[in-house]
């Protein structure tokens, strides 16, 4: 079984700004998601002899929502680099409005997969792959704490999902997915 989690909102979050492999801090909403995350994991899980295993892109944003989640639960954290969220090359810390003015109205943005265009940044194939080196290898049962992208694509690695499935799946930093038995489902976290 895995615990999937997005990181809590971030600055740039609230700012439409594409983070990529920068970095802005946890909100207050987002530190107040990663406790509720805790606490609700925590509550499913239950007491264990040792710490669950969990997953963390080694980004900041992602390992401060494990410190929060790790309040509650206790943790062994392996920090996964092939979780860090798509590199978005010359995008990052860019806003949509920002892309359009600088690099003009001829890019190619497309609605599922456009922000694999980033001139410099990471293609789909690339990312997956990596995504998929890590899956291939993953042990359960195990939290994974990681990005919006990211977490799209591990939920379509496990559901057999086809490129386009997969980025058109939802994200929330509100809770966590459950992947177990073949089946995803969404907790939201109280």
């Amino acid at each position: 079984m895995l615990y999937l989690v997005r990181h809590g909102q971030t600055l740039w979050n609230t700012e439409a700004r594409f983070q990529g492999q920068f970095d802005s801090p946890l909100t207050d909403l987002g530190r107040d998601q990663a406790t509720r995350i805790g606490r609700a994991l925590a509550a499913e899980i239950g007491p264990r002899s040792e710490p669950i295993l969990a997953y963390v892109s080694p980004l900041g944003r992602t390992r401060a929502t494990a410190r929060l989640i790790g309040q509650s639960l206790p943790m062994r954290i392996v920090e996964e680099p092939k979780l860090m969220e798509v590199h978005f090359g010359d995008w990052e810390g860019l806003t949509r409005d920002d892309i359009l003015s600088r690099f003009g109205e001829d890019q190619s943005i497309r609605p599922i997969d456009w922000q694999f265009q980033a001139p410099g940044g990471e293609t789909l194939d690339t990312v997956l792959a990596r995504v998929a080196a890590w899956y291939d290898k993953v042990e359960t049962p195990a939290v994974v704490i990681t990005h919006g992208v990211i977490s799209r694509l591990v939920r379509g690695l496990y559901a057999g999902l086809s490129h386009e499935e997969m980025l058109t799946l939802p994200v929330s930093q509100d809770g966590y997915f459950r992947l177990d038995g073949g089946h995803v489902e969404f907790v939201t976290a109280p």
